[in-house]
């Protein structure tokens, strides 16, 4: 079977806008087993508020629409505005896929999807525990720690396990799409493919001749 390992982050706003190329793609290929491993966009001294970052992320989000389609709601907009706007960092929503991803692997992918939607549409704290619990509620999620998702900090061990296996995949920028063969050989890498035919066309030709760009067997 053929693997594709998704390099993402919930913050990244380039991943909010290939959501539904990823969908579709699903849709179209339900034999391709998809792993959204979390990278760690927002870590280190990247971490702050996200008031702070209002200017660049109205700037970045004029190209990102243009390029995916996709726009941000004001929901989100409003909170940037905020002077208690939440921190922005990766590790809490990185914290709750891994755990979705250990309880319900089946439905990471589509967790993941959910609560990054919540984030960038409807302007909801990925930093509460409330904002979890809400979303499993509503979608039949199995119950996550979420004092361990709302401690969670990039030297979480179940934070820096993921952060430590994407940075030794080679994942430099999210999204990163990787495909395996089902012996584990890396086959090609996608990156900046936000149009669903053309994104199709890339992951058919990557298995069709099988263009290994690199030797790599996938780390546990």
């Amino acid at each position: 079977m053929t693997k594709i390992i998704y390099g993402h982050d919930t913050l990244c706003g380039w991943c909010f806008g290939f959501t539904p190329t990823l969908d579709a793609f699903c849709s179209s290929h339900p034999d391709v087993d998809i792993e959204v491993v979390p990278g760690g966009l927002v870590k280190g001294e990247r971490v702050g508020s996200y008031s702070d970052m209002a200017g660049y992320i109205a700037q970045a989000e004029v190209k990102m629409t243009q390029v995916t389609g996709r726009a941000i709601g004001q929901p989100f907009r409003d909170m940037l505005q905020r002077e208690d706007a939440p921190l922005s960092i990766s590790a809490p929503p990185s914290h709750a896929i891994l755990q979705m991803k250990a309880l319900a692997p089946e439905r990471a992918l589509e967790f993941a999807h959910v609560i990054q939607d919540a984030h960038f549409l409807n302007g909801k704290d990925l930093n509460l525990a409330a904002t979890y619990d809400e979303i499993c509620d509503a979608h039949g999620y199995p119950k996550l720690d979420t004092q361990a998702i709302v401690s969670a900090t990039e030297e979480s061990p179940l934070v820096a396990d993921s952060y430590n296996r994407s940075a030794s995949l080679g994942i430099q920028s999210y999204p990163t799409i990787l495909v395996y063969s089902d012996d584990n050989t890396l086959l090609g890498q996608i990156a900046s493919v936000y149009q669903p035919e053309a994104f199709r066309a890339r992951f058919d030709e990557i298995v069709s001749f099988k263009k290994v760009s690199a030797t790599h067997t996938v780390p546990s």
